[in-house]
């Protein structure tokens, strides 16, 4: 890349992840094989629960400011929609946790990584039989701007070692992931430690100038293997961009923002409509790669320009 763009490129982003990660997604264009093509199948199993999309609604924050009843509308959009709700501490913390596993809907739980080990535990413990399907632990919170530790919403956070996710995950009786990955690294620490699978994202610009998680989304399936699920949870806003991710290795996506607004303004049926229009828009480039299922996608189909 000549010294001109580069700089062009530096001016354009300023280290913003969000934009950088957008423009991956725009470069990677994708080729047709309609011969012998036919309708995908777009189920999705994941920790043993059959979801009728990859699609997954992540967490999300505010929830006061959407509306009355703005987190239950939320919950039985995924139950109608058939897929995972992850939900975070503030549902714990709120008594919301047991309402939403009671509406029938898959409710996943995200937790911030604790530096006190035994509050972390703790923190699991009251979740772990609650008829959640899932946890993950944003690793990513583990350093603030300050370059100190973590104190997001008042918290005392900080990096969680392999040994410590071990004993997480042995505690558990549903499955842990690691949600915050950008790396072979921290993929293959989190596989050793008995982790189900890792959440690739950058967490909404919580990492400035990172790599794209498409980029590196290929060289981590390498890594893994077959037998370790990943996430891709970052800057999914269409069924195009689904599909460029479950094509480069994702076993599934996760969205959060783009469900924000049909929420407010329609409730459940919004979110419902939403999820139905991400999911039939990666049916379609499916359709039109001749993937008969989300394990059969063949990356060579995607190119970068």
């Amino acid at each position: 890349m000549a010294t001109e763009t580069i700089n062009d490129f530096i001016k354009q982003f300023n280290g913003n992840s969000d934009l950088i990660t957008q423009h991956y997604f725009d470069s990677l264009v994708i080729e047709s094989r309609l011969i012998n093509s036919d309708l995908a199948d777009m189920t999705f199993d994941f920790c043993g629960n059959r979801l009728d999309t990859p699609v997954m609604m992540g967490p999300i924050g505010g929830w006061g400011k959407m509306g009355e009843n703005a987190f239950m509308k939320a919950a039985l959009a995924a139950k109608e929609a058939n897929t995972v709700f992850w939900v975070s501490s503030y549902a714990l913390l709120d008594n919301k946790l047991a309402e939403a596993v009671a509406t029938g809907a898959k409710i996943g739980y995200v937790c911030k990584p604790h530096r006190d080990q035994e509050v972390f535990l703790n923190e699991l413990r009251r979740v772990n039989d609650t008829g959640i399907v899932a946890v993950a632990v944003d690793i990513d919170h583990a350093y603030g701007e300050d370059g100190e530790y973590d104190k997001h919403g008042g918290g005392d956070f900080g990096p969680k070692t392999t040994e410590e996710l071990r004993e997480a995950a042995e505690l558990l009786h549903v499955p842990l992931f690691t949600k915050g990955v950008l790396s072979v690294y921290d993929a293959l620490e989190s596989k050793k430690a008995g982790c189900a699978g890792c959440f690739i994202s950058h967490h909404h610009n919580i990492i400035k100038s990172s790599v794209p998680p498409l980029m590196v989304l290929p060289e981590i399936r390498k890594a893994v293997g077959d037998d370790f699920m990943l996430i891709v949870d970052c800057g999914i806003k269409s069924g195009v961009e689904a599909f460029k991710a479950l094509a480069l290795g994702a076993d599934g996506v996760s969205v959060a923002r783009g469900y924000m607004l049909p929420l407010v303004k329609e409730g459940t049926e919004g979110v419902v409509s939403y999820l139905k229009k991400l999911t039939g828009g990666t049916r379609e480039l499916m359709n039109r790669t001749g993937s008969k299922d989300l394990r059969s996608i063949d990356p060579t189909v995607i190119h970068e320009m």
